[in-house]
């Protein structure tokens, strides 16, 4: 049987931002491939592993494939640098790196000659089919393969996506069992108690669908997962939760998911099981869209331990979210969402964007001034960050609103996530980082009172409060 190595990055490799919540991509790739391969899993990122660490982990597994887990091009650096490991100790042994990154930036992975495949898209249905040709050595056959980019006498070859993770008939039941679950639960209650003054219980995160049908513009989720929302069984979903609850003692459960409440029914099933299986839990969405809510999914929410949730306004100028963005919201249902909101106590965030092309700057004022008029729980201000394979990208480019030089591959000079990097007539980046700095910290934090719910949502004290909006204003409004 094939020896199959996953290799987990560690975040902080390069000075960058560590990040040590758990990777959704193991559970799913083990539930793929554990049955099939000899499957083991180098985890540097929970492990805090050094590079040396990790060569001498691939060393001791002897893989006959190494898979490297790429989440996200912010920290391509370090899955190369894995890549290259991987090359030094073991040359003949094939290196595969699938993800986010390699899904959006296929034709830079592969100039990587440390790296053979570059795997675009999901794993369901693919990857144990495209490992079990690597150990036929099927080559005809894996050249044919959709979705990967590969190097043939020197040029380099993308065979583009034709199904997406959406297109998927039944998604996986993620399988914990190479995970250090408890470490990774501990690492997120350790990070948080480094911020409060006590140490939180613990929460975990979990993914109940893929994909959403809208079009944002700076959006890159139908890229990645294509136009359609793939749903994972309701039934699994909450077996999911009942083994975070009941195996792994969690407090908090966190959804991630970009359209939880698409189906309706689907999602009143699940919080109705909650409800019946009486695990007395709290619950945190990351977002939703704001016209999938009403009063009923609310109440049932709220009953089911909901404490807080965040919907994506974007902006508060109607030409600039529905001729720019994209967005079908109509700004008009927001405010009797946050009046049930209040009287039910779930405290809702909103997320802005600012700085888009053809944005003007008195609409980006507007846009704030809304913001502060729906008096929110919270409100973050991001500035619009083009990302690879998006219409934004796009749209940018054709206004030359980015510098001549701009690059998502050179350690942040000119791309980072929650800088901006685009300069129009109307703004600079530099204008946009000081006045979201500012405005976000007068509209959330005017009055004891918002102050106050601002401390509920991030879950800290007052004083913690001020040092998180000092550090925040100091690094331009880059949430500390």
């Amino acid at each position: 049987m094939m020896k199959v190595v996953l290799v987990v990055a560690n975040y902080a490799w390069f000075g960058k931002r560590p990040w040590r919540g758990m990777t959704t991509a193991v559970p799913i790739i083990t539930a793929v491939l554990k049955d099939k391969f000899e499957l083991s899993v180098i985890d540097a990122n929970v492990n805090e592993y050094s590079e040396e660490d990790v060569r001498v982990k691939i060393v001791e597994n002897k893989p006959d494939v190494v898979l490297i887990t790429a989440l996200s091009v912010e920290y391509f650096r370090t899955y190369h640098e894995i890549a290259k490991i991987s090359k030094e100790v073991m040359p003949e042994v094939p290196v595969i790196m699938g993800g986010v990154y390699p899904t959006v930036c296929p034709e830079h992975v592969i100039k990587d000659k440390n790296v053979d495949i570059a795997m675009m898209g999901h794993a369901e249905e693919r990857l144990d089919y495209f490992l079990s040709m690597v150990e036929k050595r099927d080559y005809e056959a894996i050249a044919q393969f959709e979705g990967i980019a590969y190097r043939k006498n020197d040029r380099d070859v993308i065979n583009p996506m034709k199904r997406y993770i959406s297109d998927v008939s039944k998604l996986v039941k993620p399988d914990y069992s190479l995970v250090d679950v408890d470490r990774y639960l501990d690492a997120d209650r350790k990070s948080a108690s480094n911020h409060t003054a006590e140490a939180k219980g613990r929460s975990a995160s979990i993914i109940s669908s893929y994909g959403c049908p809208y079009n944002c513009l700076f959006c890159a989720t139908r890229t990645i997962s294509g136009r359609k929302v793939a749903y994972r069984p309701a039934d699994d979903v909450l077996d999911e939760i009942d083994f975070f609850v009941r195996e792994k003692h969690v407090d908090t459960i966190i959804f991630l998911d970009d359209c939880l409440l698409a189906d309706k029914e689907r999602a009143k099933y699940i919080f109705n099981e909650i409800i019946r299986r009486e695990y007395h839990i709290e619950i945190q969405i990351g977002t939703v869209a704001a016209w999938h809510l009403d009063r009923d999914i609310l109440e049932l929410m709220k009953k089911a331990g909901l404490k807080n949730f965040g919907i994506s306004i974007e902006s508060g100028c109607e030409r600039v979210l529905h001729k720019i963005i994209h967005k079908p919201l109509r700004l008009e249902i927001i405010p009797e969402i946050v009046s049930i909101c209040r009287e039910l106590d779930i405290l809702m965030r909103a997320n802005f964007i600012i700085g888009f092309p053809g944005e003007t700057w008195e609409e980006i004022r507007e846009s704030l001034r809304v913001a502060e008029e729906l008096d929110l729980d919270m409100i973050d201000i991001h500035i619009a960050t083009v990302l690879p394979k998006t219409e934004l990208f796009e749209l940018a480019e054709k206004m030359h609103a980015l510098p001549e030089d701009f690059t998502f591959f050179e350690d942040d000079i000119n791309f980072g996530f929650g800088k901006g990097n685009i300069t129009t007539e109307e703004f600079t980046p530099n204008e946009l980082a000081i006045l979201r700095a500012f405005e976000w910290d007068r509209i959330n934090f005017s009055t004891p009172e918002k102050r106050a719910r601002a401390c509920r949502i991030l879950d800290i004290t007052e004083e913690e409060l001020k040092e998180y909006r000092k550090q925040t204003r100091r690094h331009c409004g880059i949430y500390f």
